[in-house]
């Protein structure tokens, strides 16, 4: 991960960017705050919001506004790039990824087969 701080000419004032190489078969959380932006920078960003029903999707140089603060399970497809511009500084809730997306779509698999053959 790199952080870089960002001056803009306008009223926005300083901005720290955040970057995170998002390996594949992996997730990390992510604190994020109201206003800040998502965007990715290489591969397709897979974005989960704790309480919300939708999924992102991130393709290469899509962008995101944040509108409220929020948790995020964030995972990629393909050795993906995510940068969060911010106020302050965005840093991984946890030390360690836990499980990606290939270990739910597994876990789902299981439990899909196990109600099926309780319904049989």
């Amino acid at each position: 991960m790199s952080i870089v701080c960002l001056s803009h000419a306008n009223d926005f004032g300083l901005f720290s960017a955040s970057e995170w190489t998002l390996l594949p078969y992996k997730t990390i959380q992510l604190q994020v705050q109201r206003g800040d932006i998502l965007q990715s920078l290489q591969g397709t960003v897979w974005i989960t919001v704790d309480g919300q029903r939708q999924d992102l999707l991130l393709s290469v140089s899509d962008m995101h506004a944040v509108a409220e603060d929020a948790v995020l399970r964030v995972s990629g497809f393909d050795e993906s790039r995510l940068m969060v511009l911010s106020h302050l500084p965005v840093q991984m809730i946890e030390k360690h990824e836990v499980p990606g997306w290939h270990n739910w779509l597994r876990t789902m698999g299981s439990w899909a087969l196990q109600r099926t053959e309780l319904a049989a």
